[in-house]
């Protein structure tokens, strides 16, 4: 049984409908990519995850029950966490402050469980600028610090929005590792992301989205450039 899975997903901003009947699953410790296009629908998809945009209880599935609809903050309690794009980072507040804010203390008596002290063995500088005011930070430690309060929800399933939008090559390398690391650790991971490249060699599987609609699925490592760049612009077009 998938972790989470979408079944004829559809969902609207008022009239406009952004979604057509989307399907998608996830296992446990999965890492899967999501591509496409600006606009195609990848944002709208974890939104509709996550029960920020109100969608049919049927149309989304957590350990194979109806959660569609559902609270952000219950998708939470049930373990399911989001790096939103932009980060939303609490800016006047320290580094070791905005994480402090997620986290839970009801499951810190878990061996498995994310404490502050593991995010900063995962990211070290964090350790180093904990005092620091995060809006002070560059923009790759920004997203270290949205990724480590994303993780001290506890999350099964970690939803990440653009995590390597507009970072040098040499921080995305350095960020896409720790998604391994989480990874190993046992949690889901959904990659929302634009980079072809970066997200065949980063996950296990691998969903292309065009206007809204599922342009093809697969395991990252069998898909050919070919094939890609079709579903992704809708034409005969490789991509690197």
């Amino acid at each position: 049984m998938a972790l989470l899975s979408t079944h004829d997903l559809k969902a609207r901003y008022g009239d406009f409908q952004a979604l057509y009947g989307v399907d998608f699953e996830i296992a446990a410790g999965e890492v899967v990519a999501l591509i496409g296009a600006n606009g195609a629908g990848k944002s709208t998809l974890l939104k509709s995850i996550m029960g920020l945009l109100r969608v049919a209880a049927n149309m989304v599935r957590l350990d194979g029950q109806p959660v569609g609809g559902s609270q952000p903050h219950r998708m939470v309690a049930r373990g399911v966490a989001i790096v939103p794009e932009g980060r939303r980072l609490f800016a006047g507040m320290s580094v070791v402050d905005n994480l402090r804010v997620a986290v839970d203390h009801a499951a810190l008596g878990r061996g498995d469980a994310w404490t502050i002290e593991r995010i900063f063995a995962l990211f070290p500088i964090l350790e180093e600028k904990q005092s620091v005011p995060v809006q002070s930070l560059s923009g790759g430690q920004q997203q270290m610090v949205a990724i480590g309060r994303a993780l001290l929800n506890q999350p099964r399933l970690l939803l990440c929005d653009e995590i390597s939008l507009g970072l040098a090559p040499k921080v995305v390398r350095e960020i896409y590792q720790s998604i391994s690391s989480i990874s190993k650790n046992g949690t889901a991971v959904v990659l929302v992301e634009q980079d072809v490249g970066l997200a065949k060699s980063a996950s296990d599987r691998l969903y292309c989205m065009l206007e809204g609609r599922m342009t093809l699925t697969g395991r990252s490592a069998e898909m050919s450039r070919e094939a890609i760049g079709e579903a992704y612009f809708g034409v005969s077009h490789a991509v690197a």
